[in-house]
């Protein structure tokens, strides 16, 4: 059970699914915490995470036709104020909000009535001021490049930086409905250290998906810059990043936190926009991190930035389990 559950909104002017709140249920799972989510719209990955709930049985996925959704929605608000879920997501529901088919007034009243243990997550495009001022957290989603669905036979390289909440998540959430979906993917991260965390744990349940935690946690740089622990982990995981990149064995790879690797500088941007430019053509690549640096995003097919407009860090919430790790 969550010590304190707040309200998430995952928004902005783009059409564009945002997979962090997917991500997040499936870190919450790693650690137990049941999540139900409601998707009020079809997205292209739908089926991957129906599949993926069949294997983590604390995640439940339901989703509705729009005659639907009022029904849909009054079912989800049941369950969040029953307690019956830690974390209950609802899925591109703000655009349904915006159109009248879900009242305003029935969403803000959910918002403020949840129980205080219950994690609460809106997503979908154009989120209301009303939403956005109940709200703990809110993090708004730039997408620049195409929108449209790109052929699984072209690889695409996306890049998920910005100083908001979500990138992680994001690249978990889509690494995880893909390979629900049959492409064998891998998620590579540069920061974290080998610990239990929450969508390590998740990710032993699940098939064709691997996950790798090569860092040594937190930077702690002192004047002379990245101290040699640091150094020594970067280049581990740049070196085996390129070994499954060139594998041929993969249709995705994350390269998770590889932007704050290189801006501290751990890795060689150069080197990174080569093996970018190199990189087998069916092959998916999700680099994500703070402050991507210019080689990185003028390789890339999309950049996707999180926005912070929100943060519940400066109230004083420290990182949960199950939520942030």
């Amino acid at each position: 059970m969550l010590k304190k559950g707040l309200i998430q909104v995952y928004t902005g002017s783009s059409e564009q699914i945002n997979f962090a709140p997917f991500g997040l249920a499936v870190r919450a799972s790693g650690h137990k915490f049941r999540t139900l989510i409601t998707c009020f719209e079809p997205h292209e990955l739908m089926d991957g995470a129906i599949r993926a709930s069949s294997y983590l049985d604390t995640m439940i996925i339901e989703h509705s036709d729009i005659d639907k959704a009022p029904d849909a929605f009054q079912k989800a608000k049941q369950a969040a104020l029953a307690g019956d879920y830690d974390i209950v997501v609802l899925s591109r529901i703000i655009p349904l909000i915006n159109q009248g088919v879900i009242g305003l007034e029935h969403v803000l009243s959910l918002m403020e009535k949840k129980p205080d243990n219950v994690e609460l997550l809106l997503s979908g495009s154009g989120a209301p001021q009303d939403i956005i001022e109940k709200a703990d957290l809110v993090t708004e989603m730039v997408v620049s490049g195409p929108e449209e669905m790109v052929s699984e036979n072209k690889g695409t390289i996306e890049v998920i930086t910005g100083n908001g909440k979500g990138k992680t998540t994001y690249c978990l959430g889509k690494a995880v409905l893909k390979s629900c979906l049959g492409t064998r993917s891998s998620i590579v991260q540069f920061i974290k250290s080998p610990k239990p965390y929450g969508e390590v744990k998740a990710i032993g349940k699940l098939p064709n998906l691997e996950i790798m935690s090569m860092g040594e946690g937190f930077l702690d740089l002192d004047s002379s810059g990245p101290k040699k622990k640091h150094i020594d982990a970067a280049r581990r995981a740049w070196e085996e990043c390129l070994k499954e990149i060139f594998s041929l064995k993969y249709g995705l790879i994350v390269l998770d936190e590889i932007d704050n690797a290189i801006h501290y500088g751990l890795v060689n941007p150069e080197r990174v926009r080569e093996m970018l430019f190199l990189k087998p053509r069916n092959l998916h690549l999700l680099l994500s991190g703070r402050n991507a640096h210019p080689e990185v995003t003028g390789a890339a097919t999309t950049v996707i930035e999180m926005k912070e407009i929100k943060h519940p860090f400066k109230k004083g919430i420290k990182a949960r389990k199950g939520i942030e790790f």
